[in-house]
């Protein structure tokens, strides 16, 4: 064990020690909490059916005679020692088939595919039944007495009956949930909910300063993720300043913070307010140890890349590629579309700087997929996140498309390595349309350059550019790729 240094000062050199609360509270959000809820009801159900066997154990008429006749204490107890060793081996099974499931899939979508398994409600019901109906099923046998009706079996023959047929449907559950499409899908829906949670913060906010002097930097102590910045405490912090006070955002949502990282800069006022709002302005902050795709999207559009990155960067179908693609085009359309709703909606603008980036995350993440796809030599990939971008473009805004255009250019030299195909025709000519339409004549002269010289490059001769023939008429989004 590492001493820990006694003098105060070098306390702050220490990393804190783990936290039982906080692992357990990780734990029972992220998968834990349905299943122990569901056995505690299974506990209070086998407790239910105990008594009710102790009351009506004690009038001995017909109906109790006869199910005692029909049902024998020691029938029931091998009965239910069945029942409890067979669902714990079920539960088993399901457990390595799953794990099995993933090491396959490791390639490609494994990590997606378990966090996502983890955070659905539907498999923490599935597990939560099945050991809930295991505990009661020990509970009534360890209990039960001769002279008992068994009212407690005969239930425990109908939960597991349950079982049975619930374990048809998870087992489609699991199987469906390894296909990346039911991947990328769940991702994508993820994606749309954390928007919608983030947009109060968005629409409160402003995207830049208005106050200027020198600000009250504040760092965090803690380690971890930013999961959110609530508005309704940003709010009562900054209740009765108006416009004296600015809070100044300099990290966001999904950021990971490190000790002494930079959080906020306070600016305006008086040194006891900028020291006041410094001093609680990190209650505001929620940092954990793990992000969740429920509540950030960002992290949803990072998940997207990462599928499609490993599709991309390894001699798989680029099919998987392709619909993490279309998912990160559906979702800047929708973003661009919705926009920004009016701060009134969530109870009036705040003193607050927050930048909103993330039409700049999937910009990133296409990007990325163009240059790891020389790698692979992957053009319909390439082809597919050239057209995707070409579409996208339009719909950004001030900083947001010139920081999108800069990248861009960075990363087109890499589109030379690739063949002339069909689709690499049609993504760079969609994509110089596009540079047209806004206003980057010098980028689209670049992006024309390449159509020959992509051409050459792959034994044809210049008069084999087809840039020219596809700029009319071309589909909107990726195409069916087959080289031809």
């Amino acid at each position: 064990m590492v001493p820990v240094p006694e003098a105060p000062h070098l306390q702050r050199f220490v990393p804190p020690a783990q936290d039982l609360r906080v692992r357990w509270r990780l734990s029972a959000t992220e998968f834990l909490f349905t299943p122990l809820l569901m056995v505690l009801g299974f506990v209070g159900l086998a407790a239910v059916s105990v008594f009710a066997d102790i009351a009506l154990s004690r009038s001995h008429g017909a109906v109790h005679d006869l199910f005692l006749r029909l049902f024998p204490h020691a029938n029931l107890l091998r009965m239910l020692s069945v029942i409890a060793s067979g669902l714990v081996t079920v539960t088993t099974l399901t457990l390595s088939a799953l794990l099995v499931a993933i090491s396959h899939t490791s390639t490609s979508v494994a990590p997606v595919v378990f966090d996502q398994f983890l955070r659905r409600r539907a498999n923490q019901a599935y597990f939560g039944y099945f050991a809930g109906c295991a505990t009661f099923t020990y509970l009534v046998m360890a209990v039960s007495r001769p002279e008992w009706i068994g009212v407690g079996a005969m239930l425990a023959v109908v939960l597991a009956a349950g079982a049975l047929v619930l374990l048809v449907f998870m087992g489609y559950g699991v199987i469906d949930q390894m296909r990346p499409t039911s991947v990328v899908r769940s991702i994508q829906d993820l994606a749309i909910r954390a928007r919608l949670r983030q947009m109060p913060l968005v629409a409160r906010s402003r995207r830049r300063r208005t106050l200027d002097g020198e600000p009250t930097p504040v760092t965090t102590r803690e380690t971890g993720y930013v999961i959110d910045i609530s508005t309704a405490r940003l709010q009562d912090l900054l209740r009765g300043t108006g416009e004296e006070i600015e809070v100044e955002f300099r990290v966001r949502i999904g950021d990971l913070l490190a000790y002494g990282d930079l959080v906020a800069h306070i600016r305006g006022g008086d040194a006891g307010r900028r020291a006041h709002v410094a001093d609680n302005v990190l209650s505001c902050v929620m940092i954990d140890r793990s992000r969740n795709a429920g509540v950030d999207p960002d992290h949803a559009v990072e998940q997207l890349g990462h599928v499609a990155w490993a599709a991309n960067s390894t001699r798989q179908n680029p099919d998987v590629a392709v619909a993490a693609i279309g998912a990160l085009r559906d979702l800047s359309a929708r973003w661009a579309a919705a926009g920004v709703p009016d701060a009134e909606l969530y109870g009036g603008p705040l003193p607050v700087v927050y930048e909103d980036v993330a039409q700049r995350r999937i910009v990133t993440a296409l990007v990325d997929l163009v240059v790891v796809s020389t790698s692979s030599r992957q053009h319909q990939t390439c082809a597919a996140a050239l057209s995707t971008l070409a579409d996208i473009l339009p719909q950004l805004e001030g900083r947001d498309r010139d920081v999108a255009v800069r990248s861009l250019q960075r990363a087109l030299p890499a589109t030379l390595s690739h063949v002339a195909s069909v689709e690499m025709g049609h993504g760079l000519a969609k994509l110089r349309a596009t540079l047209d339409a806004i206003g980057r004549e010098d980028l689209a002269d670049e992006v024309r350059e390449m159509g020959p010289r992509l051409a050459r490059e792959s034994g044809l001769g210049e008069e084999d550019d087809m840039l020219d023939s596809l700029d009319d008429s071309t589909p909107t989004g990726p195409l069916s790729f087959r080289f031809r």
